[in-house]
């Protein structure tokens, strides 16, 4: 049975780390200890333990808490920003114009 984490590519691991080292980063200069920072989001430590070590299988929302809690939460409005998605933004300036489905023409004869 492969696990949660062997099937992410390693670039997205890589990521939940730096992710991780960040928010323990940020909690230790705080002066504040897990059990503290995990009542402050509203979960276990072990569940803060998790995070801090870049677990993929926990989910994005205590990430997202935890860099709230902590005040680093303004960069993640950045993700998936559609003004930021210049290859979804090309391919939708080249497909205007046409059309899914052929316009119907009304028939005028009553």
């Amino acid at each position: 049975m492969m696990k949660t984490g062997e099937a992410l590519p390693s670039e997205i691991l890589s990521q939940l780390g730096r992710i991780g080292y960040g928010i323990k980063t940020a909690r230790m200069r705080r002066r504040m200890t897990q059990e503290a920072l995990a009542e402050r989001v509203g979960t276990s430590w072990h569940t803060i333990r998790k995070i801090e070590k870049g677990s993929p299988v926990t989910g994005i929302g205590y990430y997202l808490k935890a860099l709230w809690v902590l005040g680093l939460f303004d960069d993640v409005r950045l993700l998936a920003d559609p003004e930021r998605d210049r290859e979804g933004i090309i391919l939708e300036s080249a497909a205007r114009g046409t059309r899914a489905r052929p316009r119907r023409t009304l028939d005028r004869d009553f």
